[in-house]
């Protein structure tokens, strides 16, 4: 029997961070991966959707040089190659992530990993034993029970991502940011986009008014958006998969579709872990964890998509560092989420902090809010990308910024000026007053400040 002083379950970030941190503060550790060390940001989510994602705005680009007064690129793309690049993108950063764990003096342990006792973790044939454990096994792709799915046939994120060609018609089952990103790249290839979501609004944990406009950038892009509808068939009809759905007032429709994805949220990976074993609880959505990413038995802590808390690769970075440290110290560290930036990569671009206008009003506050249209600012004129609007959010009597929402071109940086802000306690008066680059992006989050001030 192997004897160590951690032993972390699951290779890919949270994992790998759990391990490295842990060894890092000195201690003997082991990590066991079933299948390739990186786990689903490298393989099939942040990696390879980005890669496609950009493929696919370079491709827009190219098509619509007339606009800046250059010849545009004809005829259609052929997606296979758009594919490749991918592969080899992934590839190129999937490269010796084994190597450089062992590299560190962190033993490698190959296939399915479940606990024998409390202290133990059979990983095949071998058992090791462990002072501390990391449980830090990732999620899947949730399935919902809709009849008729299974046996027509659907893909994931990570079948979708393996496809050699564009669908001709695509139906995609959420509305979330998967579904949004995954709309927005086989559309930009030439595929029918139809998307179901069973919430009143596309993106429902963002700011109302993101949500309301974001339909009809989709429009113009050839994406139909059935919000509030619920799916409740799907059924074949010679090639075509019928997808039958029903509004909030009963009326049903049904569409025909070539390929069906599902992008309705994940499930964590615990099944085969025997936690029962070790003592350890699990709920509905993973496992529970106190702000030190400590489980309920004081020597085993999870990180990552397995706790169900923020289902984000920078999320699984921090909680495994966490879980590493915390292992292995004597100084405990606590994860703080109030300041936590998120983005949705589909076009336009949409990203926010902080608190949205209606969770302001919900805490008793009396918000002001600035806004400012992409349309007004000339670095988007310039770029041809006037879409969208930059939203802040500020505490109605000192002004300090509490949330800042935006949706368009460099959303995805922009918001990083406004968490800052809110981590620094500034007020739009300070923004509105700073002297911003011209022309810049940047600068519509001083107009937005002073429309707020």
């Amino acid at each position: 029997m192997v004897e160590l002083d951690v032993f972390v379950i699951g290779g890919g970030t949270a994992g790998a961070y759990a391990a490295e941190t842990a060894r890092q503060n000195g201690a003997s550790v082991g990590l066991a991966e079933r299948d390739r060390v990186g786990g689903d940001c490298i393989f099939h989510a942040c990696i390879p959707t980005k890669a496609l994602i950009q493929a696919a705005r370079a491709y827009k680009k190219s098509r619509n040089g007339d606009s800046f007064g250059l010849p545009s690129v004809p005829g259609q793309v052929e997606y296979s190659r758009v594919k490749s690049a991918k592969d080899k993108i992934v590839s190129d950063m999937a490269q010796g992530q084994e190597k450089d764990l062992t590299e560190k003096g962190i033993s490698l342990y190959k296939g399915r990993a479940s606990f024998a006792s409390p202290h133990e973790v059979r990983v095949g044939s071998e058992t090791i034993k462990a002072n501390k454990v990391v449980v830090a096994t990732g999620a899947r792709p949730a399935i919902p029970p809709i009849p008729g799915l299974k046996e027509a046939g659907f893909i994931t994120n990570i079948e979708a991502l393996e496809l050699e060609l564009v669908p001709k018609r695509l139906a995609i089952i959420g509305g979330g940011p998967v579904g949004c990103e995954f709309a927005q790249i086989f559309s930009s290839f030439g595929a029918g986009v139809g998307i179901y979501e069973t919430a009143p609004r596309l993106l429902i944990n963002e700011d109302e008014e993101v949500s309301e406009v974001l339909p009809g950038f989709f429009s113009a892009r050839g994406i139909e958006v059935f919000a509030g509808v619920t799916v409740t068939e799907v059924k074949l009809d010679g090639s075509a998969k019928m997808l039958v759905c029903r509004d909030r007032e009963g009326k049903q429709r049904t569409d025909p579709y070539d390929t069906l994805l599902v992008a309705t949220g994940r499930s964590p990976n615990v099944e085969e872990l025997n936690l029962g074993a070790a003592g350890v609880a699990v709920g509905r959505k993973g496992i529970p964890v106190n702000e030190q990413m400590r489980t309920d038995v004081p020597h085993i802590w999870a990180a990552g998509d397995v706790t169900g808390t923020f289902l984000f690769t920078y999320i699984a970075w921090e909680q495994g560092e966490a879980a590493g440290w915390n292992a292995t110290s004597d100084s405990p560290r606590s994860l703080d989420y109030s300041i936590l930036p998120r983005v949705t990569f589909c076009d336009p671009e949409v990203a926010s902090v902080g608190l949205t206008e209606a969770q302001a009003r919900e805490k008793g506050l009396s918000p002001r809010v600035g806004k400012w249209e992409f349309s007004s600012l000339p670095r988007a004129m310039v770029s041809g990308e006037t879409d969208g609007f930059i939203k802040i959010v500020a505490d109605g009597k000192s002004g300090r910024i509490l949330g800042g929402h935006i949706i368009g071109q460099e959303a995805s940086t922009l918001v990083h000026q406004v968490a800052v802000a809110i981590r620094g306690g500034v007020g739009v008066a300070d923004i509105g007053r700073m002297v911003h680059a011209y022309p810049t992006f940047s600068e519509g989050i001083r107009w937005a400040c002073k429309e707020a001030g």
